[in-house]
């Protein structure tokens, strides 16, 4: 039998059948994207799914330089799509939580 064939016992009966199907091998995945690692910035009126940040919250921290975007457009284009670093805001989340974590355990107002 050669390679690309393949021999079954059918279910019904118990007889051989011979197929000419190549047999499927599963392709292994040579690139792994991260799931979250942009995330779409909200549009106007909404709110960020992962933070609960508004767009305009998150604007202002980008420009004061405490998380990180990046912009999605064309060549010679002024306008696109401007994309949240995820790791930054989880790095600047988790460093916000860790300042009032502190504060709180020393007696301090959140």
């Amino acid at each position: 039998m050669s390679p690309m064939t393949k021999s079954n016992k059918a279910a019904v009966g118990g007889g051989d059948f011979t197929t000419s199907a190549p047999e499927i091998v599963p392709v292994l995945a040579q690139y792994k994207i991260e799931p979250n690692e942009f995330l779409p910035m909200p549009g106007p009126g909404q709110i960020c799914p992962y933070s609960g940040l508004r767009r305009g919250a998150l604007y202002g921290l980008w420009k004061d330089g405490l998380i990180e975007t990046i912009a999605l457009r064309r060549k010679g284009r002024s306008r696109g799509r401007r994309l949240i670093v995820a790791e930054s805001l989880r790095n600047y989340l988790r460093r916000l939580r860790h300042e009032q974590c502190a504060n709180a355990s020393k007696g301090g107002t959140a």
